[in-house]
């Protein structure tokens, strides 16, 4: 297998590529807001900025369609929509491993005939499922000509779970809209905020850690409140879901400490909450798993062992090490910004395409190739 190692953001582009972005619904809005500054351009998961050097980036959306068509499930009307512009595009990018499941079944069959690019989120887990569904991503991911993470740690499980990849999957840094989280001096009063969905967070970690008399919100989905709540019996902790990301911001402005208890995990969890408080300036404490070690700096956040209450406890009430915090504006936009997300993947996309051009892997798509009009 080869490998395509992510590059840095001032390297000249080269070939401008055109791109089939793919999204696990219908993300029309999602680029409405980040164009009007609603909400931060990393939620289009580096497309932006992947237009800003120069490519051109091309989604589906059913806005405006007539209702008929917009009651069509989302993966089937975006994998009929692929189907009608592959023709335009040089690669096709999924930007989760579910959104790109329909167009690597038909990729093995032929009918889609660009390379496909997957950035995978929770890939491992996915294909340890039993059963039917575990059955299909493995098979359908095995038929990637690229496969991304947001952790090195997954590179080698990952490919060892897949077997017969087409080359080694590739770490890309994930990155954060460094102007929508940009810095600004304010009075921190916010007490300790701890926000993150999914089963990678460790929220009764911080319930058993959390010292009498300090004030806590947890912002996070039902399953995990369900588990942390119970635990908490104080008027002190409170617990918020789905709040909207200018008020979330203004929650990590003003919060005297963001804290991240983490567990081991098989999805990516915690870089996003930890860079976007970084960038910020937040003082970060956050559980030392192997998911976010790519990101972690003891120079800039406070990092704890998972899962022991005492070692998160002694970090809550040390204020000694907050000054590291002014450094992480610094890291972020040194290292793990939107723009280095969408460089290392247009240096993954751009070899695809090469190897492509060279008959490595070409797939050439002629008048003869089955598509829809």
């Amino acid at each position: 297998m080869t490998e395509t190692r992510p590059t840095d953001t001032t390297r000249p582009s080269g070939r401008r590529l055109r791109i089939a972005a793919l999204f696990v619904s219908d993300w029309d809005h999602e680029f409405e807001d980040v164009a009007t500054g609603r909400t931060p351009s990393h939620r289009l998961f580096g497309m932006q900025e992947l237009e800003v050097r120069g490519h051109r980036v091309l989604h589906h959306t059913r806005s405006g369609r007539p209702r008929r068509a917009r009651r069509t499930p989302w993966r089937l009307s975006q994998l009929l929509w692929l189907l009608r512009v592959q023709r335009e595009v040089d690669v096709v990018l999924a930007t989760h491993e579910a959104a790109a499941l329909p167009a690597l079944v038909l990729s093995r069959v032929g009918l889609v005939r660009r390379p496909v690019v997957v950035m995978t989120v929770a890939a491992l887990e996915a294909t340890t499922r039993p059963g039917l569904a575990g059955t299909v991503h493995r098979t359908a991911l095995r038929g990637a000509d690229a496969i991304t993470v947001f952790s090195s740690a997954q590179r080698e499980p990952l490919a060892r779970r897949l077997g017969g990849l087409r080359r080694s999957p590739t770490w890309v840094p994930l990155g954060v809209d460094v102007e929508f989280f940009r810095s600004v001096a304010g009075d921190r009063e916010g007490g300790i905020l701890s926000v993150g969905t999914n089963a990678g967070k460790d929220f009764p970690t911080l319930m058993a850690a959390l010292p009498r008399g300090m004030t806590c919100m947890v912002v996070t989905d039902a399953w995990n409140r369900a588990q942390a709540e119970p635990l908490a019996h104080r008027p002190d902790v409170t617990f918020r879901s789905d709040v909207p990301i200018t008020e979330l911001r203004e929650l990590y402005s003003r919060a005297e400490l963001m804290v991240l208890p983490l567990r081991e995990s098989r999805m990516s969890s915690g870089q996003t909450v930890l860079l976007e408080n970084l960038a910020l300036g937040t003082p970060v404490v956050i559980s030392d798993v192997s998911g976010v070690g790519d990101y972690l700096d003891p120079e800039v956040m406070c990092v704890v062992p998972p899962g022991d209450p005492d070692r998160l406890r002694e970090a809550l009430v040390d204020p000694g090490w907050r000054e590291r915090a002014l450094k992480g504006p610094a890291l972020v936009a040194s290292r793990f910004t939107a723009m280095h997300l969408a460089s290392a993947l247009e240096t993954v996309c751009l070899d695809l395409v090469a190897a492509a051009a060279d008959g490595r892997q070409a797939r050439p798509l002629d008048e003869s190739s089955p598509t829809l009009s």
